[in-house]
């Protein structure tokens, strides 16, 4: 079997691996998997697809890296794959709310919404229903700090403070099923990108000057 990857290259992963799972065993499984492939550029998309997608992991929350280690593990698909990759890159950075089906289902999921939005509703509900209205919910939000962005609301219909909507944000995604989540980008798209088609000539060309150098000798 070919080897693609040293454990140097996947090393990052160990830490979101099960303690069954050797070091040897997850080397051999990226490799395995990217000789499972006939056509070269296949095989290149997949090596590049895995690194930089760990790559991108290092700037993400354990938790949410333990759920795109599950996800990347085993899948073959370079779709799939691709569309984890764009994935985790979107998730890096305190605005990567901005990944919109997540975001729209993460506050639906979690009741929240931006303060002003909140006060707004609120204010509609006192004209129209008067005392009628939640005026707990009208005493939490005007007891808040004037810089407060988002609230939640609790089971019983209080609003709490979010001071730290990414946090938030990542704790959600680590639970969610990312599959449901990738965006149209796929192979072509991360093959297009990063020139991949010149890449694995130049490396043909390579390899052909070294077996030539070698002949030489």
């Amino acid at each position: 079997m070919k080897k693609y990857f040293n454990f140097d290259d996947i090393a990052y992963l160990r830490r979101y691996a099960p303690v069954v799972i050797t070091n040897e065993e997850l080397e051999n499984n990226f490799n395995s998997i990217a000789n499972s492939y006939e056509d070269e550029l296949d095989k290149l998309a997949y090596v590049e697809l895995i690194k930089k997608t760990i790559e991108n992991m290092t700037y993400l929350p354990n938790k949410v890296n333990e759920n795109i280690f599950r996800s990347i593990y085993y899948e073959d698909d370079l779709d799939k794959l691709a569309g984890y990759y764009k994935l985790s890159e979107n998730l890096i950075g305190d605005d990567s709310y901005v990944v919109d089906d997540l975001w729209k289902n993460f506050k639906e999921d979690k009741e929240i919404y931006s303060f002003d939005k909140l006060w707004d509703r609120i204010d509609n509900e006192l004209r129209e229903h008067g005392i009628n209205a939640n005026l707990y919910l009208v005493s939490d939000l005007l007891q808040m700090d004037k810089n407060i962005e988002w609230v939640k609301l609790n089971a019983y219909e209080r609003a709490e403070a979010i001071r730290d909507i990414y946090k938030e944000f990542k704790d959600w995604i680590s639970s969610q099923d990312l599959e449901n989540y990738l965006s149209a980008y796929d192979k072509d798209d991360f093959i297009d990108e990063f020139k991949l088609e010149e890449k694995l000539e130049k490396e043909k060309l390579e390899a052909k000057d070294e077996k030539t150098k070698a002949l030489v000798m």
